[in-house]
């Protein structure tokens, strides 16, 4: 069996054996064998890919050809996949081709038990609320669905009021299903928009966001052209650092200060230096965003859902485990 590289790559992204041993859920000195290889079942090694966000055949040192167990264009919820750039179609921000695939999109609003809500989103975060009918009419209230998201969500106030089944056995993923369901069936602009991707795998595509179990589970990340990012910001940060650097120490060995006039014109001549930086930081950055592509990775339920809706004309599986409230309203 081809040698693993696990170690190599955990001291590239600056994490502890120790502290990968509690990401994968194992003893120190278990993992300790593990990325060394004496342990690197087919389980584990899926287990450690998904952890790093990584292809399985990155983990080797010398990149061999590995079956893979699984065909990932089939939609199965709950699996993590590994999507190649030609064979798919992605979303992600709001003002892209698809962008109104997001729940975040104004475009498509959705009607619920007689009830308009401005996002699909909207109606997610709500139903999120089940039996708390005065914070989903406060939700419902909410212009901008990020900042309802960052309040009611991802806020401490609010926690206490989450639905207590909400992420057991993929109860999340059935609300989303018959939100997403309700969104197709009530916008016929929605419903054209899909038709465009047939054929396609439709992926969210997560990369800029910080990377979360959340993240991965709704969509995927291209973790290379992440790194190629960072990498970018980062020599553009050290680069500047040390033009201010140098400029500073030039002052500093003057054997007399500069006149006032003098020292704004070498201010100004560094802030060129510094704008022509970032200009062409930004313009990299860029560049990797719309040519670079290597593998998208992660559940990617949300671009599942769209796929399923789209090749069943709107018709998709789901079964709500758990009571379920949209103000008096039992959803069902």
């Amino acid at each position: 069996m081809a040698e693993l590289k696990v170690k190599e790559i955990l001291n590239q992204r600056g994490i502890s054996v120790p502290e990968f041993a509690k990401m994968v859920g194992v003893t120190r000195e278990y993992c300790y064998s593990l990325v060394s290889g004496k342990h690197a079942s087919q389980k584990n090694i899926e287990k450690m890919a998904r952890i790093l966000n990584l292809p399985i055949r990155d983990l080797y040192a010398v990149p061999t050809p590995i079956e893979s167990v699984y065909n990932p264009y089939e939609i199965v919820f709950g699996r993590t996949e590994h999507y190649q750039p030609n064979d798919i179609v992605t979303f992600g921000k709001l003002d892209g081709e698809y962008g109104a695939y997001s729940n975040m999109s104004t475009e498509y609003p959705v009607e619920c038990c007689g009830y308009t809500f401005k996002t699909s989103e909207h109606l997610f975060i709500a139903l999120r609320f089940s039996g708390y009918p005065e914070l989903q009419r406060d939700i419902m209230g909410y212009p901008n669905s990020m900042y309802c998201k960052k309040v009611f969500v991802n806020g401490r106030n609010y926690k206490q009021y989450h639905h207590p089944n909400w992420h057991d056995n993929y109860f999340d993923v059935a609300v989303m299903k018959y939100v997403v369901a309700l969104k197709y069936a009530q916008n016929k602009g929605f419903r054209k928009l899909l038709a465009k991707t047939r054929g396609k795998i439709i992926v969210e595509d997560t990369t800029q966001q910080n990377t979360s179990n959340s993240v991965l589970r709704w969509g995927c990340q291209d973790l290379q052209k992440k790194d190629l990012v960072k990498s970018v910001r980062s020599a553009a940060k050290k680069h500047i650092n040390a033009i201010e650097k140098e400029a500073l120490a030039k002052t500093a060995s003057l054997k007399k200060p500069r006149s006032i006039a003098a020292q704004q014109k070498v201010d100004a001549k560094l802030k060129i230096q510094i704008q022509a930086m970032e200009k062409m930081a930004k313009l990299c950055e860029r560049t990797i965003q719309e040519r670079c592509h290597y593998t998208l990775v992660g559940e990617n339920a949300m671009g599942k859902i769209l796929t399923v809706l789209r090749d069943n004309n709107g018709v998709i599986d789901y079964k709500l485990e758990y009571p379920l409230f949209l103000f008096e309203h039992e959803i069902k």
